[in-house]
Protein backbone atom coordinates (compact mmCIF):
# COMPACT_ATOMS: atom_id res chain seq x y z
CA UNK A 1 0.00 0.00 0.00
CA UNK A 2 2.89 2.47 0.43
CA UNK A 3 4.30 2.18 -2.91
CA UNK A 4 7.35 -0.19 -4.83
CA UNK A 5 10.63 1.07 -3.36
CA UNK A 6 14.29 0.67 -4.65
CA UNK A 7 15.18 -0.62 -0.84
CA UNK A 8 13.51 0.23 2.28
CA UNK A 9 12.78 4.00 2.92
CA UNK A 10 13.25 4.33 6.25
CA UNK A 11 11.22 7.59 6.55
CA UNK A 12 8.28 6.07 5.18
CA UNK A 13 8.53 3.02 7.61
CA UNK A 14 9.45 5.29 10.38
CA UNK A 15 6.14 7.40 9.76
CA UNK A 16 4.04 3.97 9.30
CA UNK A 17 4.94 2.70 12.42
CA UNK A 18 4.08 5.84 14.15
CA UNK A 19 0.97 6.45 12.13
CA UNK A 20 0.02 2.39 13.43
CA UNK A 21 0.85 2.89 17.08
CA UNK A 22 -1.79 5.79 16.68
CA UNK A 23 -4.49 3.05 15.76
CA UNK A 24 -7.15 2.29 17.99
CA UNK A 25 -9.80 -0.59 17.10
CA UNK A 26 -10.97 -3.47 18.82
CA UNK A 27 -10.62 -6.93 17.95
CA UNK A 28 -13.19 -8.56 14.73
CA UNK A 29 -14.02 -11.85 13.41
CA UNK A 30 -13.66 -11.78 9.59
CA UNK A 31 -15.23 -14.74 7.20
CA UNK A 32 -14.12 -15.30 3.89
CA UNK A 33 -16.96 -17.72 1.63
CA UNK A 34 -16.23 -16.80 -2.06
CA UNK A 35 -13.36 -18.13 -4.21
CA UNK A 36 -12.24 -16.16 -6.97
CA UNK A 37 -9.41 -15.13 -9.05
CA UNK A 38 -7.87 -11.51 -9.42
CA UNK A 39 -6.32 -10.15 -13.13
CA UNK A 40 -2.81 -10.61 -13.12
CA UNK A 41 -2.85 -13.97 -11.59
CA UNK A 42 -4.11 -14.28 -7.86
CA UNK A 43 -6.27 -16.79 -6.67
CA UNK A 44 -8.23 -14.91 -3.55
CA UNK A 45 -10.69 -15.53 -0.97
CA UNK A 46 -13.18 -12.84 -0.46
CA UNK A 47 -16.45 -12.11 1.72
CA UNK A 48 -19.35 -12.48 0.18
CA UNK A 49 -20.81 -9.23 2.28
CA UNK A 50 -17.50 -6.91 2.18
CA UNK A 51 -17.08 -7.89 5.33
CA UNK A 52 -18.41 -5.17 7.22
CA UNK A 53 -15.81 -5.43 10.72
CA UNK A 54 -13.20 -5.13 8.55
CA UNK A 55 -13.90 -2.41 6.05
CA UNK A 56 -15.04 -0.65 9.83
CA UNK A 57 -10.98 -1.06 10.79
CA UNK A 58 -9.93 -0.01 7.16
CA UNK A 59 -11.50 3.30 8.15
CA UNK A 60 -10.09 3.61 11.70
CA UNK A 61 -6.76 3.00 10.02
CA UNK A 62 -7.15 5.34 6.45
CA UNK A 63 -8.20 8.25 9.47
CA UNK A 64 -4.99 7.62 11.07
CA UNK A 65 -2.86 8.00 8.18
CA UNK A 66 -4.91 10.73 6.38
CA UNK A 67 -3.07 12.88 9.18
CA UNK A 68 0.38 11.59 8.49
CA UNK A 69 2.69 12.14 6.14
CA UNK A 70 1.42 8.82 4.62
CA UNK A 71 -1.35 10.47 3.33
CA UNK A 72 -0.76 10.16 -0.82
CA UNK A 73 -0.51 6.64 -0.07
CA UNK A 74 -3.91 5.92 1.18
CA UNK A 75 -6.30 4.46 -1.64
CA UNK A 76 -9.83 5.56 -1.64
CA UNK A 77 -11.26 1.68 -1.07
CA UNK A 78 -10.02 -1.58 -0.48
CA UNK A 79 -10.82 -5.48 -1.62
CA UNK A 80 -10.91 -7.25 1.48
CA UNK A 81 -9.20 -10.14 0.30
CA UNK A 82 -6.85 -12.88 1.47
CA UNK A 83 -3.97 -14.29 -1.33
CA UNK A 84 -4.04 -17.57 -1.36
CA UNK A 85 -1.29 -18.27 -4.39
CA UNK A 86 -0.16 -15.37 -6.73
CA UNK A 87 1.57 -17.11 -10.09
CA UNK A 88 0.57 -15.71 -13.22
CA UNK A 89 1.33 -19.10 -15.41
CA UNK A 90 -0.25 -21.18 -12.85
CA UNK A 91 -3.50 -19.29 -11.44
CA UNK A 92 -6.29 -19.98 -14.20
CA UNK A 93 -9.38 -17.71 -14.90
CA UNK A 94 -11.71 -18.91 -12.50
CA UNK A 95 -15.07 -18.23 -12.08
CA UNK A 96 -16.03 -16.53 -8.57
CA UNK A 97 -18.07 -19.75 -6.62
CA UNK A 98 -18.84 -20.07 -2.74
CA UNK A 99 -17.28 -21.95 -0.38
CA UNK A 100 -17.57 -23.10 3.24
CA UNK A 101 -16.48 -20.34 4.96
CA UNK A 102 -13.37 -19.76 6.57
CA UNK A 103 -12.97 -17.43 9.15
CA UNK A 104 -11.00 -16.29 12.34
CA UNK A 105 -10.67 -13.57 15.44
CA UNK A 106 -8.25 -10.39 13.83
CA UNK A 107 -6.46 -9.73 16.87
CA UNK A 108 -3.50 -7.62 15.85
CA UNK A 109 -2.27 -5.83 12.27
CA UNK A 110 1.19 -5.81 10.88
CA UNK A 111 3.16 -3.66 8.72
CA UNK A 112 5.02 -6.31 5.92
CA UNK A 113 7.64 -5.29 3.44
CA UNK A 114 7.48 -7.50 0.39
CA UNK A 115 10.77 -7.48 -1.63
CA UNK A 116 9.74 -6.36 -5.17
CA UNK A 117 9.91 -9.61 -7.36
CA UNK A 118 11.02 -11.52 -4.77
CA UNK A 119 9.35 -14.42 -2.09
CA UNK A 120 10.88 -12.66 0.65
CA UNK A 121 8.91 -10.57 3.11
CA UNK A 122 10.00 -8.42 6.79
CA UNK A 123 7.60 -7.65 9.69
CA UNK A 124 8.08 -3.86 10.41
CA UNK A 125 5.59 -3.21 12.75
CA UNK A 126 2.82 -5.04 15.04
CA UNK A 127 0.41 -4.02 17.11
CA UNK A 128 -2.14 -5.55 18.62
CA UNK A 129 -6.36 -4.67 18.55
CA UNK A 130 -8.51 -4.22 22.21
CA UNK A 131 -11.18 -6.08 23.02
CA UNK A 132 -12.50 -8.58 25.26
CA UNK A 133 -10.28 -11.27 24.50
CA UNK A 134 -7.38 -8.35 26.14
CA UNK A 135 -9.87 -8.43 29.37
CA UNK A 136 -9.37 -12.45 29.37
CA UNK A 137 -6.39 -12.22 28.92
CA UNK A 138 -4.98 -9.99 31.85
CA UNK A 139 -7.13 -12.69 34.32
Amino acid sequence: MLGDHDGLPKPLVDAACRAGSLVRAQAFDVTFDRLSAFDGGALVLRGNNGIPPLQAFWRALASVLSDSPLKPYVPNSIEPHVTLLRDKARVPKVDERSIEPIGWRVREFVLIHSFLRQDRYQVCGRWQLGGKDDALAAM
